[in-house]
């Protein structure tokens, strides 16, 4: 278990989303965020880890955000990479080629960012290294090899919703994103459905969106089944039913598991969570929901945790005004990946705020 200094990391640099003069736009104000956060050493490799966002998304982050960071490392001596890892729905993330395609098209490419885009985890998701964590329910992970490879890392999340997370910010980057089709695999696999015969239509909606092959309608090949859920979503007659508890034993995994990168790179990773453009669905959707709140702004720091916390209590005290909170946009708890990830060592949900 990875033993942090709970007096150094939980500083979370917060700087609100009001901009009061040109001076202060988002790139500078990363560039006085970075120095703060940053774990980079002369002639690391550094993974720069972004969502670029599915085809037709638009709320995702901006290449100029990563763009700043790029260049930052490159200050400190670092040679930068920007990476993302496979999925496992379909989509323009399935595989290597066509992930790369579509951050492109999103505006992720050498020229916008001055790195390279690498795919972590190889052509097809293969390419991981299994590490141990010694969970209460996982004893490992594997995690994408150029991850796991590199020497830091600084992890770039959009802080948005999330519907089988609740949230989706610098925890879910590194427990679900910096992971291998295996270790994603493992995160889901609580997550098998089955078909309830008396609502299914057999109309091949759930087929159409299975990668693997698992559906013949009304029944489920569970030995094929990632129980990523694409399938339940895709259902217009909600015949595909998740098992009982399926998002909390998910997000239990997804906070254990994202010990696994902090492990592999000794803990040297940074964190900015951006959080404008928040919207209920993540970066995964294709299209982009209307923002349910507004922006909130720029945090940073070295406690994935305390980060996520902090964003999480930000977004749900603009939320109270209408006597609500993110639990609402999806009836799905956030805390219970955090409370996963701080049980097993990856940092705390106790924070302070720090000046930029």
């Amino acid at each position: 278990m990875v033993k942090q200094d709970v007096t150094i990391l939980n500083k979370i640099i917060y700087k609100y989303a009001r901009i009061t003069n040109p001076e202060d736009n988002q790139p500078e104000q990363i560039k006085k965020i970075f120095p703060d956060i940053s774990p980079v050493k002369k002639g690391d490799i550094v993974a720069i880890k972004i969502h670029p966002g599915e085809y037709g998304n638009t709320t995702h982050i901006r290449p100029v955000i990563v763009r700043t960071v790029v260049d930052m490392v490159i200050k400190e001596g670092g040679i930068p990479f920007v990476t993302d890892t496979t999925t496992l729905y379909k989509g323009m993330k399935l595989n290597a080629a066509e992930l790369i395609q579509g951050a492109a098209m999103n505006g992720f490419t050498h020229a916008s960012t001055n790195a390279p885009f690498i795919v972590a985890d190889g052509l097809r998701g293969g390419d991981g290294r299994e590490i141990k964590i010694n969970g209460d329910v996982l004893d490992s992970i594997t995690v994408a090899s150029g991850i796991a490879e590199a020497d830091s890392m600084i992890i770039i999340s959009h802080g948005k919703g999330h519907p089988a997370s609740g949230f989706g910010g610098a925890v879910k980057h590194l427990g679900m994103g910096c992971l291998d089709r295996a270790g994603k695999i493992k995160v889901h696999e609580v997550g098998k459905p089955s078909i309830d015969p008396e609502k299914c239509i057999q109309c091949g909606d759930c087929v159409e969106v299975c990668p693997w092959g698992a559906i013949y309608p009304p029944r489920i090949d569970h030995s094929k089944c990632c129980g990523e859920l694409s399938c339940a979503d895709a259902c217009k007659n909600e015949a595909i039913i998740p098992p009982a508890n399926a998002s909390f034993k998910m997000q239990k995994r997804l906070g254990e598991a994202a010990l696994g990168p902090i492990k592999a790179l000794k803990g040297r990773i940074g964190y900015i969570n951006w959080v404008y453009d928040l919207t209920p669905g993540c970066d995964c959707f294709n299209f982009s929901g209307e923002r349910f709140v507004e922006d909130i702004g720029i945090l940073a720091g070295t406690d994935p945790v305390a980060i996520d916390a902090a964003t999480i209590d930000l977004i749900n005290e603009r939320m109270k005004i209408n006597g609500k909170s993110m639990y609402h946009l999806w009836g799905v708890d956030p805390s219970i990946h955090l409370e996963a990830a701080e049980k097993i060592g990856c940092g705390s949900r106790k924070y302070s705020f720090g000046n930029l």
